[in-house]
């Protein structure tokens, strides 16, 4: 060994032994960021990791120097502001969307029905992706396309993460608009119908926004108070009731799989 090389750092992707563990330098870097969103202290964040206390405040202090880190008046340390800023980007729409993409893919060639993401914009939910079906007949839904919360598979998804007050305060705001026969205008029903959402973990709309349109939709975990869902459309007699279950297990799979890939399991 040359003279100072005890003193080098360990270069990304070389490994070290900490507490028995190999750990790559990236890893020990990951492990403690992650530990930060929780502890502050080095010796918590070296139980939480297993790295040793000197590994912890090195790689601390590096983080500190690129703003991923700071140091608290307690003498700790907390997640820095540039981090923040950048994990805030990450749950834009546009990011949303591209992160989702290959799962909606995978659950339109499975599901064989048109998917769609939306997210919630105030009252109402937004389309921001589309993946057509490979059907003859095509949904008229597009990109950028808003839709009621009330009577959309995705909408009751999305709402059903609020309280029976809150879906009472929103009824009160938008009158729960009538758009087929089947649409719930009465808050009570409505409430019933979520509390079932929430228990079974995913929405049908049975031609409530449309006539001869059926949908599933489940909720998506996302972070920074971001709602959003997934759900496939399908014209009612190529998704018949019998199909229901098995295509409701194909939805709330890909909603895991997105809220997983956001780094937020569901």
């Amino acid at each position: 060994m040359t003279a100072g090389a005890a003193d080098t750092p360990p270069v990304i992707g070389s490994s070290e032994r900490d507490g028995g563990q190999t750990y790559s330098a990236i890893e020990k870097v990951v492990a403690v960021v992650e530990a930060l969103a929780t502890e502050s202290k080095v010796s918590q964040i070296a139980r939480k990791t297993g790295l040793a206390t000197s590994t912890v405040h090195r790689i601390l202090q590096g983080l500190i120097d690129v703003g991923w880190s700071q140091e608290t008046a307690d003498r700790g340390y907390r997640l820095g502001t540039r981090l923040l800023t950048v994990t805030a980007r990450a749950d834009t729409t546009s990011f949303l969307a591209e992160a989702a993409m290959p799962y909606l893919r995978e659950l339109r060639d499975r599901s064989a029905y048109t998917v769609h993401l939306a997210v919630r914009q105030g009252d109402e939910a937004i389309y921001i992706a589309k993946v057509d079906g490979p059907k003859a007949y095509q949904m008229r839904s597009h990109v950028g396309l808003t839709v009621p919360l009330h009577c959309t598979a995705v909408g009751k998804a999305i709402l059903a993460a609020d309280s029976d007050e809150e879906v009472r305060a929103l009824a009160g705001r938008i009158g729960l608009p009538r758009r087929t026969e089947n649409t719930f205008t009465d808050v009570d029903a409505l409430c019933e119908q979520l509390s079932l959402v929430r228990s079974c973990g995913y929405a049908v709309d049975e031609q409530e926004n449309e006539g001869n349109i059926r949908c599933i939709g489940a909720k998506i975990t996302a972070r920074h108070g971001l709602l959003a869902g997934v759900s496939v459309s399908s014209l009612t007699f190529d998704l018949n009731n019998r199909q229901v279950g098995r295509v409701a297990k194909l939805v709330m799979t890909t909603a895991k799989q997105i809220s997983e890939a956001l780094g937020n399991p569901a």
